[in-house]
């Protein structure tokens, strides 16, 4: 009996291609419209298998695709050396090839860019094929390798957008990451500048739907003569999930053990363990902490953004499924991978835990947990020597990697201890005990700005203002001592209630100094440790993090003060990526468009502060106050 299931790299027998039809058509509509298409997904999730599937005949013509459409393919592998010309030239000679396999007559002007590449010679080679009738579309599979080319500079991506913009030409990536991320990494931050990546619309590759699956586990056994019994393929199921590979690793060995439901699961498994530790040990430990721990974390998703980032992005990894019943693991298999892993240290590293009520942590005895970040844990506590109730807020150890992380934290936890202000969280105390870095501050009993919104939505504006003059003086008296907070949030904004209206609290601005201990934008490149920062992050500060000034503050704090008069984010994206280009490109919409009834002065003030360039801002947040409250002044 001849075993279908053989495939464990891209599948290249149409007969074993199965599912994706949405996807398929997806791509058709963008590029019957000259739409460059993004296909992002993780490792074996099938990328290749669908490029090298759209590029059959049969299935260009079943999409309405007809023969004017030229599909190259090229392996980006071969492109992760060598500058524009060798790289332009290896596009041209994939082309040239295409014709020969598509029995066309060879374009000498294709030769021609082969023989003497470059740019303008690229572009005339994409003009006489258009000429002819034929449709240009480049599919860069890896495209990683393309973004992490040093030799390639703004000017390449942006030659790119120049010919998809003026010929009948496209492109379709596949990569692991949206493209801004992998250029974001990568090598030269200017090439965010570059319009080639808003030609792109992206499409995301998952795990296949039970439909989908039970095809590719039915179809292929049953044309080999066997019919897997309903409890095989529950099983196959239950234990894999609708990861493509999963699947056809699981038919295979069920093919040959189809009496054995044991072994069909033993040899599954094992088989999968290489690859369960290839995505394991690709994950941030944030990530990996989340996955251990995820029913409580998506308890918590609700109130906290950088949690909901991180969850997104394990979503979008086929590494979590998310449904009406909230978020599970996709397998059976995977769920017994993620419970077998271990910390890899017992300190705090993302969401690890390392202190329990009742235990002591130097001078300070934990009394309870009060709440949880992605860069930190904040424990109640008790000085034990001046029996006084103080905050600690656990830093993780994987902190400590960056060679200069001591010194600057000493450096910064120093200057923020001396901060001394009514609407800033005084810090008495820092240090490190067995490389765990924690910082000891004035305990505010209430909840943070963040947990209000969730539960209120939308605040009054008086409220609003109220709130506004507390933290923007506390960023005013920062800024006039050299300190930049970069993390303002409504999560770091702590609500002291005092029963004085009409705000009936005084707002403490708390993490003064934390994002900065982070290292600048070193930090913020790491997967599931930006997407709560993003939010609120000003358009130089995605750019180059190290060079900002306060105006980044009043930037994230005009963000802050829409979203608690609106009920939204100025922005909002499904990714990360998506979300840096919207900082750094978008408009920001008037918010008068979701509240008509707001003062036009309040909505020119808001507006001012979200410009992109920081010189168009106001230059203190005293001033963005001032044109907030304009409206509440009396008359007369």
């Amino acid at each position: 009996m001849n075993n279908p299931y053989i495939s464990r790299g891209p599948v290249r027998e149409p007969g074993m291609f199965f599912g994706r039809e949405h996807e398929l058509n997806e791509v058709a509509a963008f590029l019957r419209g000259n739409q460059s298409v993004s296909i992002v997904g993780p490792r074996k999730i099938g990328k290749t298998s669908l490029l090298f599937h759209l590029m059959r005949p049969e299935t260009t013509r079943s999409l309405g695709l007809d023969e004017q459409y030229l599909f190259v393919y090229l392996d980006c592998e071969v492109l992760g050396e060598g500058g524009h010309e060798e790289v332009f030239s290896q596009f041209a000679s994939e082309i040239s090839e295409t014709l020969v396999e598509r029995q066309l007559p060879p374009e000498p002007a294709v030769e021609e860019a082969i023989q003497k590449p470059g740019r303008l010679a690229f572009e005339r080679a994409v003009r006489r094929l258009n000429q002819r009738g034929l449709r240009v579309v480049l599919m860069l599979d890896e495209f990683e390798r393309i973004s992490s080319n040093g030799s390639l500079d703004v000017n390449f991506f942006n030659a790119l957008r120049s010919a998809a913009g003026r010929y009948q030409m496209a492109y379709v990536t596949a990569s692991a990451q949206p493209l801004i991320q992998l250029t974001y990494s990568g090598h030269s931050q200017e090439i965010l500048s570059s319009p080639f990546f808003n030609i792109f619309a992206p499409l995301y590759l998952g795990l296949f739907p039970l439909p989908e699956a039970q095809t590719l586990i039915r179809q292929p056994s049953q044309a080999a003569g066997v019919t897997f019994s309903p409890e095989i393929e529950e099983l196959i199921y239950t234990l894999v999930g609708g990861h493509p590979l999963a699947l056809q690793v699981a038919c295979f060995h069920a093919m040959d053990h189809s009496d054995d439901p044991a072994e069909i699961e033993r040899a599954t498994t094992q088989e999968m363990a290489s690859h369960f530790q290839y995505y394991w040990h690709n994950l941030t430990p944030t990530e990996q902490a989340t996955l251990r721990q995820i029913e409580e974390v998506a308890q918590r998703a609700s109130t906290d953004t950088t949690l909901r980032g991180i969850l997104r992005d394990l979503v979008q990894k086929s590494m979590l499924v998310s449904g009406p019943q909230g978020y599970h693991y996709p397998s059976r298999a995977w769920a017994a991978f993620v419970s077998a892993q271990q910390p890899t240290q017992p300190q705090v590293d993302g969401l690890t835990t390392m202190l329990m009520a009742g235990t002591t942590f130097g001078h300070y005895e934990v009394l309870e947990k009060i709440g949880r970040g992605g860069m930190s844990e904040v424990y109640k506590g008790r000085h034990t020597r001046l029996d006084r109730v103080v905050a600690i807020k656990i830093l993780p150890a994987s902190m400590a990697t960056e060679a200069d992380f001591r010194d600057r934290f000493e450096r910064e936890a120093r200057a923020v201890a001396a901060l001394r202000h009514p609407n800033i969280v005084q810090v008495y105390d820092f240090g490190d005990i067995a490389g765990t870095y924690y910082m000891v501050m004035e305990y505010i009993a209430g909840k943070d700005l963040s947990s209000t919104i969730h539960e209120q939505g939308r605040l009054p504006l008086e409220q609003v203002v109220g709130i506004l003059a507390g933290v923007s003086s506390a960023l005013d008296y920062a800024h006039s001592l050299g300190i930049v907070h970069r993390d303002v949030k409504p999560s770091n904004v702590l609500l002291q209630a005092t029963g004085q209206a009409p705000i009936f609290f005084t707002p403490i601005l708390t993490d003064f100094g934390i994002a900065k201990m982070r290292g600048g934008d070193t930090a913020a490149t790491k997967t599931g440790l930006m997407m709560g920062t993003l939010n609120y992050m000003a358009p130089e500060q995605i750019r180059s993090s190290g060079e900002v000034d306060g105006r980044a503050d009043v930037y994230a704090l005009g963000v802050m003060i829409y979203q608690m008069l609106v009920g939204r984010l100025p922005f909002e994206a499904d990714n990360p990526g998506a979300m840096m280009l919207a900082h750094l490109q978008q408009p920001a919409p008037d918010p008068r468009e979701y509240l008509p009834e707001l003062p036009s002065v309040v909505a020119r003030a808001i507006l001012r502060t979200l410009e992109k360039e920081p010189q168009n801002r106001f230059n203190t947040a005293g001033e963005f106050t001032a044109q907030m409250s304009q409206p509440l002044r009396p008359v007369g």
